[in-house]
Order: structure tokens, then C-alpha cells, then sequence
């Protein structure tokens, strides 16, 4: 199976940290479920100071798209919008995409 993988990083608001892994810790069982139906197969959240690094590997590519967010998205990024730099009236959080420079998978060499 081919994967996709992509990562970036985003800011919190000073004194935010908290809450913000809080959230995530009571992340809500149906944001899993669109996650998973997107093709989410592993997403990752660090946190260094107010950075976020975020990781996601998918089972499809990942697209560039227009439309709106769905309504679930949509409410989780009213609630985070409090906590991080967000742009828009959607509340979509400001977020840098990363390059990747190397990677390396072991899982996928042959035994030996």
C-alpha cells in the first residue's frame, strides 16, 4: 500500500498549551471517524513551546480543495480558534507546510 505523508506547523496563543492538549486528549469520537473516512491513517501533534508540529499519513493522496469544511470540522475549528492563530471566518487554522528532506522506513526493507 502506497502512503501519503505530509507535515506543518502551527501557532498557539501565549497561555494556550493547556487547553489545547487538553481538547485533544477529549477529542471528540466522531472527528476520529471523519478522520479515518478521510484516509487518515496516523496523525501525530508535538508541541514545542506554542509550535505545534503536526504529522498525518493517509492511504490516498492528499488534495487541495476549495470547498468548505465539512460541519464538523467546521465547529472543531470554532473551538480551537480561541487557542491558535486561525484565518478566516471559517476559523482554519494558520499552518506552514513542511518539506520533507529524508525519511527512512525500515518496516518496508526486506529481512535479511
Amino acid at each position: 500500500m502506497t502512503l501519503y505523508r505530509r507535515a506543518w506547523t502551527m501557532q498557539l496563543h501565549e497561555g494556550a498549551e493547556a487547553a489545547y492538549e487538553a481538547a485533544h486528549a477529549a477529542i471528540w469520537p466522531e472527528m476520529r471517524d471523519q478522520m479515518r473516512a478521510s484516509g487518515i491513517l496516523r496523525f501525530f501533534l508535538y508541541r514545542s513551546g506554542q509550535t505545534i508540529f503536526a504529522f498525518q499519513e493517509r492511504d490516498r493522496p492528499f488534495t487541495q480543495t476549495t470547498a468548505p469544511p465539512s460541519a464538523l470540522t467546521a465547529r472543531w475549528w470554532s473551538e480551537m480558534a480561541p487557542l491558535m492563530q486561525t484565518e478566516g471566518p471559517d476559523h482554519h487554522p494558520v499552518h506552514h507546510e513542511l518539506r520533507e528532506v529524508f525519511a527512512l522506513d525500515t518496516t518496508m526493507e526486506a529481512d535479511t
